[in-house]
């Protein structure tokens, strides 16, 4: 694959695309306005989603379990249930990527992001731990934080018996919000020293809501815009402090290489580029591409440009981790 050509900002990239795949695209695009938006303040419509994902789930066996590339772990942390699910790489383990998966805070598990971290196993040789987090459709943001603080945390301090020496933390729009707050909670305890790189995918950092989501409107593809910052407003209220904002609002001093990839047209592309140019001022290894023609969630859909993006996480976890090898 090409190398994305440097555009003006520092640390900004656009991914470049053949006027086929931009073509292809579009057309895509122009049946996603015919769609329905989907509402993340309601409710109602988490529930029936994921009600659909394990009835679906459990009606269809997992045959990774049976062939021995996958196992759920149950962890217990100060009462609480939290479940991994390890995905192994056919050889030897370079290193462990935790993995948020997305869902607006409210749905979704690490199993139904198997599409994406099960290819990061194969090519990359890590092994992958999905977290399954609270998922806060009571609007108790505040559980879903500390569940995945603790979940990292855990990670950390079973390292050896994980067989791995470092890992990778990443997530993908709500989960990506999640990666860094476990981030930045691991670098306040003095654990940080093992994480060899972050990655996001249409990451969520501005939680009071960042100027494209802020102009944003119901036309927006995927996800309506007024409906994603009023679903903020809702889950913020169960926070207090910095956490209320973002991790945009955190000190990003002192963190390691990070890759932040964002959808030209998703309603929060901001939070990337903005998360972006503060952690390269800070810590100044920050690196941003901004896919065309693209809207939120672009990763999961069927094109090509999804699949450049996907390729991409791949190739840079590949060079972060090179000079680790050794």
């Amino acid at each position: 694959m090409k190398k994305a050509a440097p555009a003006t900002a520092p640390g900004l990239c656009l991914l470049p695309v053949t006027r086929r795949e931009s073509g292809r695209a579009r057309r895509l695009n122009a049946l996603l306005r015919l769609l329905p938006r989907y509402h993340t303040n309601r409710r109602w419509n988490a529930k029936t989603v994921q009600a659909a994902v394990r009835t679906a789930q459990f009606l269809l066996s997992d045959g990774l379990i049976g062939r021995g590339e996958v196992a759920c772990r149950t962890i217990l942390i100060d009462g609480r249930r939290l479940r991994l699910r390890l995905l192994f790489p056919a050889g030897s383990r370079r290193g462990l990527y935790v993995h948020f998966h997305g869902g607006a805070w409210v749905m979704g598990n690490a199993r139904l992001d198997d599409g994406i971290t099960r290819p990061i196993a194969a090519e990359c040789g890590m092994m992958v731990a999905g977290v399954d987090f609270h998922n806060a459709i009571d609007d108790r943001l505040d559980i879903t934080l500390q569940d995945c603080k603790a979940a990292v945390e855990w990670v950390v301090e079973h390292l050896g018996e994980l067989q791995v020496e470092r890992i990778i933390i990443g997530g993908e729009s709500s989960g990506a919000h999640l990666a860094a707050e476990a981030l930045l909670h691991l670098r306040e305890r003095g654990r940080a020293d093992a994480v060899a790189g972050f990655v996001s995918v249409c990451g969520a950092f501005d939680l009071t809501g960042s100027d494209s989501l802020r102009r944003s409107t119901g036309t927006s593809l995927i996800i309506d815009g007024p409906a994603a910052l009023h679903n903020l407003r809702r889950l913020t209220r169960s926070l207090s402090g910095r956490e209320a904002e973002g991790p945009l609002s955190a000190d990003l001093s002192g963190l390691p290489p990070a890759l932040l990839i964002a959808g030209a047209l998703d309603p929060i592309v901001d939070d990337s580029l903005s998360m972006a140019r503060q952690w390269q001022e800070q810590s100044g290894n920050a690196g941003c591409v901004v896919v065309p023609d693209a809207p939120h969630g672009f990763n999961r859909l069927p094109t090509k440009l999804a699949a450049k993006a996907n390729a991409l996480v791949r190739e840079w976890i590949l060079r972060t981790l090179a000079p680790l090898d050794g």
